[in-house]
């Protein structure tokens, strides 16, 4: 009973992490106007400086993912979370471009080191039952997180600056997340004594070495899925302010309603949980993508409010629940054994999809004058994502699929021969 009740607990501490350090990240607009208007930056040239974070968030995910395979999870966490208050600190005294430059770099590597991928890996540990429900709560914290720090931010910013906003920021980081982090996120090394931790350790023993995944059709699947789910939600939000306001909605009301849709993106990653238990993560995903398509697909009819809102209703409850489920498809199909290395280089292809998703939409747009075709293909990237989840398989398939290559190719080189192409 006493494991039962610490594992809701590091799931709750994994809440507050997501929430306090994707928080302010998510709310990183309400800063934007104040340090472009005090530096006399133009926006392009403080948006490339912003979109380092990312980029260095991204890249260094696989590094960071392999250093927890191998060394675990608790005290990178812990300088992952110190890195990102300090950051928060540092920002609060920056004075140039470079020191901006330098701190979100080191803000990138903390943010990978303290949440996602780290998080994941202690729920795999600790629930080989309720991931679902433990994936889902926790990740909920992103969400909300965004939108409670974004309204605590803009009070802060319009009454301390943006100087004090960012201080403001570092403390709840700084003296809750890091103590909580210390208090009550296990260490990998200990000896396994939780029915939990014994049943991770006989899955674990069918996993993928990273070298077989990427030989594996699922881990190439997985990662077409992260890269296009990626460029279709945040493409899609990073213009919709702009594409309603184009339709003759008041910018507020477009913000409100961009608001809106990160609120019901939290009820989404809760409830999913469930769904996940139930289902599996690769039926989950399936469904998901099914179901953003459709939402972004309401909005064709944009003009109406009702198409709108059923956008906002129905990719809001889906549209970011991917993150919560990708996990899951994983171990299903790769097993957990070298989880952090594959998620980090998941996290990659992630970034990749970040990266292009709003060109694709601004190109678009800049070049027929409207946002039908971005919405279109927005459309369908979920479908195409839908479509190759399907196209992954179990881990016992997979596991079969290398030792029959295995075989071949060895029974190839006894006769003198090469092995078949795929093999």
């Amino acid at each position: 009973m006493n494991d039962r009740k610490n594992s809701w607990a590091i799931v709750a501490v994994l809440f507050a992490t997501m929430f306090f350090i994707w928080g302010p990240v998510n709310a990183s607009s309400v800063f934007f106007l104040p340090v472009v208007g005090h530096f006399g930056w133009s926006r392009a040239f403080f948006s490339l400086l912003v979109a380092t974070a990312p980029l260095t968030a991204g890249f260094s995910s696989p590094a960071i993912g392999s250093l927890m395979d191998r060394h675990g999870e608790r005290r990178i966490m812990i300088a992952g979370a110190t890195m990102v208050g300090l950051s928060f600190l540092g920002l609060s005294r920056a004075d140039s471009a470079l020191a901006f430059f330098a701190i979100f770099v080191i803000l990138g590597i903390g943010i990978t080191a303290s949440t996602i991928i780290p998080a994941v890996l202690v729920i795999t540990r600790w629930f080989p039952e309720q991931r679902g429900v433990a994936l889902g709560i926790t990740f909920a914290g992103i969400p909300l997180g965004g939108t409670g720090m974004a309204i605590v931010a803009n009070q802060l910013v319009n009454s301390d600056g943006f100087r004090g906003a960012y201080i403001a920021m570092a403390i709840p980081i700084l003296f809750l997340v890091v103590p909580l982090l210390v208090m009550f996120i296990p260490t990998s090394k200990e000896k396994q004594k939780t029915e939990a931790e014994q049943a991770l350790a006989e899955e674990s023993l069918f996993g993928l070495e990273v070298s077989e995944a990427l030989r594996s059709r699922s881990f190439w699947m997985i990662a077409i899925a992260e890269v296009l789910f990626a460029a279709a939600g945040v493409g899609l939000r990073v213009h919709l302010v702009p594409f309603l306001t184009g339709l003759g909605y008041s910018p507020t009301l477009a913000a409100d309603l961009l608001s809106t849709t990160f609120i019901f993106s939290a009820i989404g990653t809760f409830a999913i949980g469930r769904v996940v238990d139930n289902l599996g993560g690769r039926t989950t995903l399936g469904l998901v993508f099914a179901g953003a398509a459709a939402g972004i697909a309401a909005l064709l009819a944009a003009s109406h409010l009702i198409a709108v809102a059923t956008f906002v209703l129905i990719f809001g409850l889906a549209g970011d629940t991917p993150a919560a489920i990708f996990p899951i498809a994983v171990t299903e199909s790769l097993g957990a054994k070298r989880l952090g290395g594959l998620l980090g280089l998941l996290a990659l292809c992630r970034t990749l999809g970040f990266a292009f998703g709003p060109v694709i939409a601004g190109r678009i747009f800049d070049r027929s004058g409207s946002y039908t075709g971005a919405l279109l293909v927005f459309v369908a990237l979920e479908i195409v994502s839908m479509l190759v989840i399907c196209a992954t398989l179990p881990l016992g398939e997979e596991k079969a699929r290398i030792l029959a290559g295995q075989r071949e190719a060895a029974r190839a080189r006894g006769l003198g021969m090469s092995p078949r192409p795929g093999a």
